[in-house]
């Protein structure tokens, strides 16, 4: 019996010491291990959407403005027009007429020309941003 106790010694210290014994569980974690390494796709998409955003909000703005010379000139025109049909409407004499004519013709041009130098005076047209590509996937060699 004595030799049976000293195997099961052996055996136990054997046991012990193997590397079977100094093996961990796995445990399944739902969140993956952070990178200590910043993401440059990520950080780029980050930076493309906040370029966005501002290039929306500048668009809006311009498009504003741009309405709002649009009103000014159509009130222009309008002007010009009514001016006109009250003239031609008083008018007795075709140079009355005539000249009613180039007054309003006058005004729709100066209407023109204070429209197109407002637009030119916002300056150019924001350029919208570029999306940042994807990274390439790394091609894995095929295994035979």
């Amino acid at each position: 019996m004595r030799k049976m106790s000293q195997a099961s010694y052996l055996f136990a210290i054997s046991l012990a010491l193997s590397p079977i014994s100094t093996i961990t569980i796995a445990v399944a974690d739902s969140t993956p291990p952070t990178s200590s390494l910043p993401n440059p796709y990520k950080s780029s998409l980050d930076q493309f959407r906040i370029d966005r955003d501002n290039y929306l909000l500048a668009m809006k703005v311009r498009s504003q403005q741009i309405r709002v010379i649009n009103n000014n000139f159509k009130m222009a025109c309008d002007l010009a027009t009514n001016n006109f049909l009250r003239e031609i409407s008083l008018a007795r004499t075709p140079d009355q007429k005539n000249l009613a004519v180039s007054n309003r013709k006058n005004a729709i041009s100066a209407a023109i020309a204070a429209r197109d130098f407002a637009i030119k005076a916002l300056g150019l047209e924001p350029v919208a941003p570029i999306e940042p590509q994807k990274p390439m996937k790394s091609a894995k060699p095929k295994s035979r």
